[in-house]
């Protein structure tokens, strides 16, 4: 038989083999829009090692001169002398609060895993500047969010930490945690964390607020969803939706609490964190050069140089992992004034139980 005796086959268009029902249209449709996701990822994936393999393939200069510009170490600055009175609390279950510190901390066990890394993000806000300079005096924390990666599940979880919540500050006492900054930089803080909540915390990146901030900009603003009290108080528009927020309107919107409670403003945060990744995706090799001369000189972290390289090596790798958000407390916890501050009573068993089940589910972790 000749092989081209078949290459050219008629087809009857009233065959029921050949009709398109709807079920076809709309799996052809769902494959194509699959293929499209596929492909903007990919495109995503070749960019970042596009980008890296510029950067290495440059030279050792390039990468320490972007590396120089981070500053290392822990927050720099004096403890004010106001802040003992500004942190003073006394209220009437007091007591109780304080003995169920106590008891959370005889429980000296911190939980740790090697496939678990903790990265906390502090956001912090040094204020309005003074001929061009900030203060001296060490800051709140407004935003602590840890970054978890489950390198054994393939999950990153982000996790909010409320800055009101009532704990033991090594060497102050109890208070608020977002305290803890303000008395001893992220060390301090980062100590605290781990006294109260039980887990380990490997290393810290601090920003400044304006560097977020910059980093919108820079971006060409990010795409929020918003409710209508959202759009109404920071946009002065009438009705919720999509929109483009750009520099002070993205931290305004990070910051709001003013329209529902702490725990909505973590949310916030949160999904202004998730924007920036999404527009990170997009970004051209000239746009993420501009984002790091930005970006880096407003972070601190105790991040060797050289564990920096080897996270960014990691990036396509951690853009394939699924993404879990969650609060601390999981459940609400109605903030209460206290001597005219917001305070958050936990119950500490439960916090504790809740975050090592998250962070390490089904492991048996190293504890010290």
């Amino acid at each position: 038989m000749d092989d081209n005796e078949n290459k050219y086959q008629v087809i009857d268009p009233d065959s029921e083999k050949y009709k398109l029902t709807a079920k076809d249209i709309i799996d052809d449709k769902k494959a194509k829009k699959k293929k499209k996701r596929k492909k903007r990822l990919l495109i995503a994936l070749i960019s970042i090692f596009l980008v890296f393999a510029i950067i290495f393939g440059t030279g050792a200069g390039i990468i320490m001169s972007y590396l120089n510009k981070v500053n290392y170490g822990d927050s720099v600055g004096e403890v004010d002398p106001n802040l003992d009175k500004e942190e003073e609390l006394t209220f009437d279950e007091q007591a109780d609060a304080d003995a169920a510190i106590r008891a959370n901390l005889d429980n000296n066990v911190v939980w740790h895993h090697k496939d678990v890394y903790n990265i906390l993000l502090v956001g912090i806000d040094y204020g309005d500047r003074k001929d061009g300079e900030y203060s001296n005096y060490l800051t709140r924390s407004d935003a602590m969010i840890l970054i978890s990666l489950n390198m054994r599940d393939n999950i990153i979880n982000m996790v909010s930490l409320s800055r009101a919540a009532y704990v033991s500050i090594p060497g102050r006492g109890n208070k608020r945690l977002n305290a803890a900054h303000a008395y001893g930089g992220a060390n301090l803080l980062v100590e605290t964390i781990e006294q109260n909540y039980k887990i380990s915390i490997d290393r810290y990146v601090t920003v400044n607020f304006e560097g977020f901030q910059n980093i919108v900009d820079t971006l060409g603003g990010v795409s929020i969803n918003m409710s209508a009290k959202e759009a109404r108080t920071i946009l002065g528009k009438s009705s919720g939706g999509t929109y483009r927020l750009y520099g002070e309107d993205a931290m305004a919107f990070a910051r709001l609490r003013s329209i529902d409670t702490d725990r909505d403003r973590t949310g916030r945060q949160r999904k202004l964190l998730n924007a920036m990744a999404a527009e990170l995706r997009n970004v051209s090799v000239s746009q993420l050069f501009n984002l790091l001369d930005a970006f880096l000189p407003l972070v601190t972290t105790n991040f060797e140089k050289g564990e920096l390289v080897k996270q960014m090596t990691n990036v396509p790798k951690y853009l394939s992992y699924s993404v879990k958000e969650a609060v601390i407390p999981h459940n609400y916890v109605p903030l209460t004034m206290r001597d005219g501050k917001e305070v958050l009573i936990l119950d500490w068993a439960e916090t504790t139980d809740y975050i090592h089940k998250l962070l390490y589910p089904g492991m048996v972790p190293d504890s010290n």
